[in-house]
């Protein structure tokens, strides 16, 4: 054998040619990337999704506390016990709202409101009726305390604005009668 003579060791097949398909995984391959790739979507938008679970509480639920146990928090918004719960149908003056009154005097609503709501639940349990969420998933419900149902009350005595229907003409006549924020110029 000569010394010039190049030795190769790997010598392509001249007669095999490539498989059609060759390069490509076999169809069990196939079939677990995807029962993976699908997996990892179903953990992934488990963990993208809003959830509102843990805000929830089953509708119609009563939450009751007694006078002890009540703090307001603002003009449509109290702890009942260990659960926060707005008011239903109605808006309130968040506290620093500013009205402007007779002279131009400055009042804020909002405070204004939540004493309001205060001075009615005083002394009084209070049992609320739960029967939405909020969008901050809050509870949202009908509250009564002394026989007063409360998110009518601040209506018609002018601390609330009315989103509901029926407590539109108790809004009406709260303007009318120039009371609560109405009085205010607000």
């Amino acid at each position: 054998m000569s010394l010039n003579h190049k030795r190769r060791i790997f010598r392509p097949n001249a007669g095999v040619h490539a498989a059609p398909g060759r390069g490509m995984p076999s169809g069990g391959v196939l079939l677990a990337a995807c029962g993976g790739a699908a997996t990892l979507l179903a953990v992934a938008s488990l963990f993208v999704r809003s959830s509102d679970a843990p805000a929830r509480a089953p509708a119609s639920v009563h939450v009751t506390a007694d006078s002890d146990r009540l703090a307001v928090l603002d003009g449509d918004t109290l702890r009942v016990g260990d659960q926060i719960v707005r008011l239903a149908g109605i808006v309130a003056p968040s506290r620093g709202s500013v009205c402007r009154g007779a002279g131009q005097t400055t009042v804020d609503c909002g405070s204004a409101a939540a004493n309001a709501l205060a001075a009615l639940v005083r002394g009084n349990a209070v049992d609320c009726t739960i029967s939405d969420h909020d969008a901050r998933g809050r509870p949202v419900g009908l509250c009564l305390a002394d026989g007063k149902m409360l998110n009518a009350a601040l209506v018609r005595a002018g601390w609330a604005r009315a989103e509901a229907a029926d407590l539109r003409d108790a809004e009406a006549s709260a303007r009318a009668a120039g009371v609560g924020i109405w009085r205010m110029g607000s």
